[in-house]
């Protein structure tokens, strides 16, 4: 299950840096909010990118924020105030099948 987890945490790094490395307008940075619902082990590969630069080189400015759970992430995400969320995949299928969240 853990393995499965970190495998999951770091396969949504590896599309969010994909989808969002072709997103920069011309040598300018693009500002990129994530909202995450803990500091955890699990992202510990974007713990480790922002720390080497590797979002910077790829023109990326990320803020980081760590909210208080998966309720208010998933808040933050809806109300615009981050571009991205991590949160586990329980809070997200609970969101898209209660059709609170289309994705």
């Amino acid at each position: 299950m853990f393995k499965r987890n970190v495998m999951m945490v770091i396969a949504l790094l590896l599309i969010l840096t994909a989808a969002l490395s072709g997103c920069g307008s011309g040598g300018g940075s693009t500002k990129v909010k994530i909202g995450e619902v803990t500091r955890s082990v699990f992202y510990a590969p974007e713990y480790v990118a922002l720390e080497k630069g590797f979002f910077k080189d790829e023109g990326l400015d990320v803020d980081l924020q760590t909210t208080a759970g998966g309720d208010k992430t998933m808040t933050a995400l809806l109300s615009g105030a981050v571009d991205v969320a991590l949160v586990g995949r329980k809070l997200l299928s609970m969101c898209t099948s209660k059709d609170r969240m289309t994705l």
